[in-house]
C-alpha cells in the first residue's frame, strides 16, 4: 500500500469534512433564520435578522468546537482518559499485559515510530482504539477482553490495525470529527437550556404579564427551535462521521494483514467480536465511536449510521476462506506461541519504504536487545540514564568531561556509566530501537524534569565539540516527539504544496546523503544525480549541484522546512533520498541514520533496516 497515498487521502477527507461542516452550519443558519422570522413575525428577507442568526450560530458552534478541542489538545491520553482507560505499567509482571506490551513495541519498532502510550479499558468485550494528533502523542487503548480473549496472532492483527491509523494520519481526522460534532451538538444543548428556562420560569397575571408572556415565547419558541435544528445538525454530522469511518476501517484491516502477513490472526479477532461483542460500556463511548476497532456502541438501526462495516464483510475482504462459524463456536483459548517467521530480508528497496512495518525484523531486533536495557527503558530514572549513555563520547577524557557537564547526581552518573559499558555490542538500529521504547516512559517526566533532560541531551551532544551523525539523529527523533508531547502541539501545518520552492532544500538533503557514501567524489556525484533524476522530470530545467560541504545546522534547517510540505511533495523528496542511498545497492549505518532522521521529521516513518544473517 502507498503510504503517501493514504496520507493524501486523509488530507482530502479532512478538506471534505470541513466542506460538509460548513454546509451543515449554513443549513442550520438558513433554517433558524426562517424559523425565527416565523416565530417573531419578522420578514424572512430581513438582513439584520440573518446577520444576528449567523453570528449567533457561528459563535456557538465555534465555542463548542473550541472547548472540545482544548479538552483533547493533550492528544491520545486525553481520549483514553475520556473513555476511562488506565495506563499500562510498562514493567507489569502480568503475562497478558507483558504480551500486549511486547506486541505494541514490536509493531512500533517495525514501523519506525515511537512506542505509543498503552491504556486498558476494564471492559470484557473485545475492542481497541488509537488516538492522538500524530505519532508523537499517540495512545493505543485495548479492552480487558481484548487482552484476555485473543491469541497473540489475533492481538497482533488488532494492534496492526491500530498502527495503520497512526501511520496513515487517520487519528488527527478522528479527533477533529469529535470537535466538529461537539460544536453542532452545542446548539442543541443551548436550545435545551433555553427551553427549560422558558418552561420553568415563574409567570403571573400582573401588569407586566404581557412582557413575561413574550419572554415565555422567546425562550420556549427559540429554545425549541435551536434544540430541534441542533439535533438535525447532529443527525447529518453522524452520517458524515459514519461514511468517513467505514472506508478507513477496510483500509486499516488491509494494512494490518500487509504488516503481519497473517490474515487469519485479524480474521480470528473479528470472529471473536461477533461472539463476545465489542460494545464499550462508557457514557462517552459514542463520542469516539469512529475510533474503535469494532463497533463500540452496538448495531445501528440503519446501516448508514454504522461507523464500521459488518464483521462478515470485513473478514471476507481479508480472508475469503476463513470459517467464521467454526471460529465463533470455538471456546476462548490461551495465548499462542508466536509463529516462526522467515527472517531473510527482501529487496533493499522494501526495507526503506515508509508506512510498511517489517514485523519479523522488529521481533529479531527486540530479541537481540539486552534485558537490562529493555528494563531500564520502562523505568523513568533508568530511561534517562540509558539515553544519556547512548550519547557519551567513546574517548575517555571526553566522556568524563561530558558526564561532569550534565545536571545529575552521583547515583545517576554511575548508572549512566554502567549502561555505557553494556552498549558496545549494539548497532545503531538497536540503539534507536531502545530510544523508541524509552519515549513513553520519558513522557512521565514533569515539565521541570523534561527541561533538565532536554538540556542534558543538548550538553552531551555538544560535549566533544562536534555533532556526530548518530547523535544528531537520536536528538532529532527524541526531542521532536517529546517537544510535541510536552507542548501539546498538534503537528506541522502544510505550507508548501509544490516542490519548486523546496528545490534548494531538497538539494541539501541529497547532497548530505551522497556525502556519507564512502566512495569517490565521482561516485558521490553519480549518487546525487540519481536522486535528482527522481526529483525532477527534466533535471536540466532546474540544475542542482552537489554541495561538497554542508553543516548539520544547514541540513536541519532544510529538513524542518521540507516538513511543512504536502504528502505528495514529501513522497517525491523521500523517493529521491532513497535513490541516493541505494545507488550502489548497499546501505551503510550512516545512510540509515540519516534516513531515519529525515523520514521521522517528515512524518513518514521508515522501519529499521536490520541485517539478519
Amino acid at each position: 500500500m502507498d503510504f503517501f497515498d493514504k496520507q493524501a487521502r486523509a488530507s482530502k477527507k479532512t478538506k471534505w469534512l470541513v466542506c460538509y461542516f460548513l454546509l451543515a452550519v449554513l443549513g442550520i443558519i438558513l433554517t433558524l433564520h426562517i424559523a425565527f422570522a416565523l416565530i417573531f413575525g419578522l420578514s424572512p428577507t430581513d438582513p439584520e435578522l440573518f446577520l444576528m442568526v449567523s453570528a449567533g450560530v457561528v459563535g456557538m458552534v465555534t465555542l463548542g468546537s473550541v472547548v472540545k478541542s482544548i479538552e483533547l489538545s493533550k492528544g491520545g491520553r486525553a481520549v483514553a482518559a475520556m473513555l476511562g482507560g488506565t495506563p499500562v505499567d510498562m514493567n507489569s509482571r502480568e503475562p497478558a499485559e507483558q504480551r500486549l506490551i511486547n506486541v505494541v513495541e514490536e509493531m512500533s519498532i517495525a514501523s519506525g515510530v515511537p512506542v505509543p502510550e498503552i491504556y486498558v479499558l476494564e471492559d470484557q468485550t473485545i475492542n481497541a482504539f488509537a488516538a492522538g494528533h500524530g505519532p508523537g502523542d499517540a495512545a493505543i487503548g485495548v479492552t480487558r477482553g481484548c487482552i484476555d480473549r485473543l491469541t497473540r496472532d489475533e492481538l497482533q492483527g488488532v494492534i496492526g490495525h491500530e498502527f495503520s491509523h497512526i501511520i496513515h494520519g487517520d487519528m488527527r481526522l478522528n479527533i477533529r470529527l469529535i470537535g466538529v460534532l461537539n460544536g453542532i451538538l452545542f446548539l442543541a444543548l443551548i436550545g435545551g437550556f433555553l427551553l427549560r428556562m422558558g418552561i420553568y420560569s415563574p409567570r403571573s397575571d400582573s401588569s407586566d404579564g404581557r412582557s413575561k408572556a413574550t419572554g415565555f415565547v422567546v425562550f420556549v419558541g427559540g429554545g425549541l427551535t435551536l434544540y430541534l435544528v441542533g439535533w438535525i445538525g447532529v443527525f447529518f454530522g453522524k452520517l458524515i462521521k459514519a461514511a468517513v469511518s467505514r472506508q478507513r476501517e477496510f483500509l486499516a484491516d488491509a494494512s494490518s494483514v500487509q504488516y503481519t502477513r497473517n490474515p487469519e490472526g485479524l480474521a480470528g479477532a473479528l470472529a471473536k467480536i461477533a461472539k463476545f461483542s465489542s460494545r464499550i460500556d462508557n457514557p462517552r463511548a459514542e463520542e469516539a465511536s469512529h475510533m474503535y476497532f469494532g463497533n463500540g456502541i452496538g448495531d445501528s438501526w440503519l446501516a448508514m449510521f454504522s461507523t464500521h462495516p459488518p464483521i462478515e464483510e470485513r473478514i471476507q475482504e481479508i480472508a475469503p476462506g476463513f470459517d467464521i462459524a467454526a471460529a465463533k463456536a470455538s471456546a476462548p483459548v490461551l495465548p499462542s506461541t508466536p509463529k516462526k517467521q522467515n527472517l531473510v530480508g527482501g529487496r533493499l528497496a522494501e526495507a526503506l519504504l515508509p508506512g510498511q512495518p517489517r514485523v519479523a525484523e522488529a521481533a529479531a531486533l527486540l530479541a537481540g536487545l539486552p534485558d537490562v536495557a529493555k528494563s531500564a527503558c520502562r523505568e523513568l530514572h533508568g530511561a534517562c540514564a540509558l539515553v544519556y549513555s547512548l550519547l557519551l563520547p567513546d574517548e575517555e577524557s571526553q566522556r568524563e568531561r561530558a558526564i561532569a557537564l550534565i545536571d545529575a547526581d552521583d547515583v545517576l552518573r554511575a548508572e549512566i556509566l554502567a549502561h555505557y559499558e553494556k552498549r558496545a555490542g549494539l548497532n545503531s538500529a538497536q540503539r534507536l530501537g531502545l530510544v523508541d521504547i524509552a519515549i513513553p516512559t520519558l513522557r512521565h517526566l514533569s515539565h521541570e524534569q523534561y527541561a533538565v533532560f532536554r538540556s542534558n541531551v543538548k550538553k552531551l551532544v555538544e560535549a566533544d565539540g562536534e555533532i556526530q551523525l548518530f547523535e544528531y539523529t537520536l536528538q532529532k527523533i527524541l526531542v521532536r516527539h517529546l517537544d510535541l508531547y510536552f507542548s501539546n502541539a498538534t503537528g506541522t501545518k502544510v505550507v508548501y504544496k509544490s516542490l519548486l520552492p523546496l528545490l534548494p532544500e531538497a538539494g541539501i538533503l541529497l547532497s548530505v546523503l551522497a556525502s556519507v557514501d564512502p566512495g569517490t567524489d565521482e561516485h558521490k556525484d553519480a549518487a546525487f544525480r540519481s536522486g535528482v533524476s527522481e526529483l525532477l522530470v527534466k533535471p536540466s530545467a532546474f540544475p542542482l549541484e552537489r554541495a561538497v560541504t554542508i553543516d548539520l545546522l544547514g541540513f536541519d534547517s532544510a529538513l524542518d522546512k521540507i516538513a511543512m510540505a504536502a504528502p505528495d511533495v514529501k513522497r517525491t523528496i523521500l523517493t529521491a533520498c532513497g535513490a541516493v542511498v541505494m545507488h550502489d545497492g548497499e546501505v551503510n549505518d550512516y545512510e540509515v541514520e540519516f534516513l531515519r532522521a529525515i523520514s521521522d521529521t517528515l512524518d513518514c516513518p521508515v522501519p529499521p533496516f536490520v541485517r539478519i544473517a
